[in-house]
């Protein structure tokens, strides 16, 4: 495992994909906290739900992020591009220094600390123990605008106020009920460890480049003693060139975990 405080990169990320495997919630824990089964098909719901015009398959933006909990508190612009396949985050403190790069697809995350001039690649499962400072890696399009058909979900429940939709990958996302706004995405499950980012809470719903996107999300960490801050400052969908190269001189040494 690698040590929390371990490196001096501004903030470690590790990848959302690696929690989406997790096991399930059951469903009597789901009713125990006030959801029951719904009629409402989940077909239903994702037509409820509030869609782009057109088809979005990436995106390039930028945000602003802060993290705390119980032993730091740190602040930095994100600048994120993202497709369905790949993300590549490029991490800025608040004196406007580059920290890091990191590069993340389905198999492998590669981190760049462009300050000390080193870098790691590994397998998305081990880098889940790769974090900095309370802030985690991911594919903000996934969760920005996930995409989701009625194939996915397992059940449905719902409590006065949103539709819960267990699916099969171990996702829990709640839906409200009076607008179709993605609200919430969790992905606990029994083995989730206390510090892993696992909550997502989305707000301040509205049009970003033409398309209605929250833009605050707050990040929990499972125990709810840390947390993420993001504000979507900038944004520009599906756009005409994309760039993942993640810039790594060849004179630095790729260690291989």
């Amino acid at each position: 495992m690698i040590s929390r405080h371990s490196y001096s990169l501004a903030f470690t990320l590790s990848a959302l994909f690696l929690f989406l495997g997790c096991s399930p919630r059951t469903a009597d824990v789901l009713v125990s906290e006030g959801f029951e089964p719904s009629e409402t098909t989940a077909e239903d719901i994702i037509n409820f739900m509030p869609v782009s015009s057109h088809a979005i398959h990436s995106v390039d933006g930028r945000a602003q992020a802060q993290a705390s909990g119980p032993d730091y508190s740190e602040q930095a612009t994100l600048f994120f591009t993202s497709d369905r396949a790949q993300s590549l985050l490029r991490i800025r403190n608040n004196l406007g220094i580059e920290g890091g790069r990191i590069l993340t697809d389905p198999d492998s995350v590669l981190i760049y600390d462009r300050i000390n001039q080193k870098a790691w690649k590994m397998s998305a499962s081990d880098s889940r123990n790769m974090l900095l400072n309370g802030f985690t890696a991911f594919n903000i399009l996934e969760f920005l605008l996930p995409e989701l058909n009625a194939d996915d979900v397992e059940a449905v429940f719902h409590d006065d106020s949103l539709w819960l939709l267990k699916l099969y990958d171990g996702k829990q996302m709640f839906v409200s009920k009076a607008d179709g706004h993605l609200a919430r995405i969790e992905m606990t499950s029994p083995t989730s460890k206390p510090d892993a980012f696992d909550t997502f809470i989305f707000s301040s719903h509205g049009s970003i480049a033409g398309v209605l996107l929250p833009r605050r999300i707050q990040i929990l960490s499972n125990d709810r003693k840390s947390n993420i801050f993001l504000t979507i400052r900038g944004l520009e969908v599906n756009p005409s060139e994309l760039s993942f190269d993640i810039n790594i001189p060849e004179s630095v040494y790729i260690e291989r975990r």
